[in-house]
């Protein structure tokens, strides 16, 4: 690893949009940018968590990805919602940050961080809603988005799981040996799972000569890795649940955009080469899975919950992050995680391939016309997503096609999903 000089005026800029060094006041975010140290990485080079332990390092350049003992991988991107949170959270041996291209990190005295964050602490008094408040005055957030942020980064959220079956499926399908018929047996032990894999096979999108009448027929007919996306989806539904009756409507209508969302992300994947339709859906309810732990989070918070317009901005200024972790937790691919992340980046524009986050941007475009939200958002034709898709040119006629589409072709996925 090799150190470049630090440009301490460059790095307090870096230390505004990095937790939690951003709750600093101003005076002591420089005091911990001129203090820092700036290192690269070379490509494929490693960085033991173990050696971390006095820094908090940040990538501000590059991609990596954190390793654990076992084998697990989670790839953070320079510039994502991820690489404002430090590198590691915790030290165990085996535990490393491998650069998948040439890297470089900020890295913040850690001593010198807790030290600034007792003297906060000490200005701020033991209340806890008067800490937020002084932390808010410092970095210019409301109180709401930063307990939230701060309940982001530390862990409290309280991330939704999946049900057994659908990770059981998703494993299955993951081995080779493992075929229609094992896969078929597992569907079985779900009653609801299996009559509603048999309505998909036999939907206008699957529908052939022959109806599908056993869970064996509706795995053959749809394959294998469609079940698993198919099976995931329906899964998901559970996830959108509130106590509350303040968020339940809430809930509720972010359930109805998803799945309006993933009709149009199936569409858009029948008509895109190289995409599979029912990854694509997949892909669509799937993106704004970061609101979720954010409305349970605000749900147990007195008084969170109650400030609708600001936990709206929080909402979408911490989605992605949210949805980062979630993700990532559940063992999603990164093909979706970054599908996730990226849904709103509607300018968007990688040097790769298209991929699902190009779906899901043009998905929710399209969505939009014909409504008020269309005056502040790209034209659809304008956007790098759309062109890589090849799509074709776009006119009016094209963008109400796609919308009809969505409601006949996938209709009866859409009723399944609600």
């Amino acid at each position: 690893m090799a150190t470049e000089n630090n440009n301490a005026d460059a790095l307090l800029k870096v230390t505004r949009t990095l937790y939690p060094i951003c709750e600093l006041e101003e005076t002591q975010r420089r005091e911990l940018a001129a203090n820092a140290r700036l290192d690269t990485l070379s490509d494929g080079s490693r960085l033991a968590a173990e050696k971390d332990k006095p820094w908090l390092s940040f990538l501000v350049r590059g991609e990596l990805a954190i390793v654990t003992d076992g084998g697990a991988e989670e790839v953070i991107s320079a510039g994502s919602p991820r690489a404002r949170l430090p590198l590691f959270k915790i030290h165990p041996p085996g535990l490393h940050a491998t650069a998948r291209t040439p890297c470089v990190l900020v890295r913040f005295d850690k001593r010198l961080l807790q030290q600034l964050q007792a003297q906060e602490r000490s200005h701020a008094g033991t209340d806890r809603h008067e800490e937020i408040v002084v932390s808010d005055a410092g970095s210019g957030e409301s109180p709401v988005y930063l307990r939230i942020y701060k309940a982001c980064s530390s862990g409290e959220l309280e991330l939704p799981t999946l049900p057994d079956i659908a990770l059981r499926i998703r494993e299955a399908i993951k081995d080779p040996h493992n075929s229609v018929k094992d896969v078929g047996r597992m569907v079985l032990a779900d009653p609801v799972l299996s009559a509603r894999l048999i309505h998909v096979a036999n939907s206008a999108a699957y529908r052939r000569d022959t109806p599908a009448t056993t869970v064996y027929q509706a795995v053959t007919r749809l394959g294998l890795e469609a079940a698993q996306n198919i099976a995931m989806s329906l899964a998901l539904k559970n996830l959108f649940h509130a106590e509350s009756p303040l968020l339940k409507q809430r809930m509720q209508a972010l359930y109805s955009h998803s799945t309006q969302i993933a009709s149009l992300s199936y569409v858009l994947g029948r008509h895109s080469q190289g995409f599979s339709p029912e990854r694509a859906l997949l892909a669509g309810l799937l993106h704004d899975i970061g609101i979720i732990p954010i409305l349970t989070f605000a749900d147990s918070q007195p008084g969170l919950a109650y400030d609708a317009a600001e936990l709206e901005r929080a909402i979408h200024r911490l989605r992605a992050i949210s949805g980062h972790l979630v993700l990532s937790r559940l063992g999603f691919e990164q093909d979706l995680i970054a599908a996730t992340e990226d849904a709103e980046e509607w300018l968007r524009d990688s040097d790769k391939p298209a991929d699902y986050a190009d779906i899901v941007i043009v998905a929710q475009l399209h969505s939009y016309l014909g409504t008020p939200e269309m005056e502040h958002l790209p034209h659809i034709d304008a956007t790098p997503a759309y062109r890589k898709l090849g799509l074709g040119e776009f006119d009016p006629k094209t963008g109400l096609a796609i919308l009809h589409a969505a409601n006949n072709v996938s209709s009866a996925i859409r009723e399944l999903l609600q």
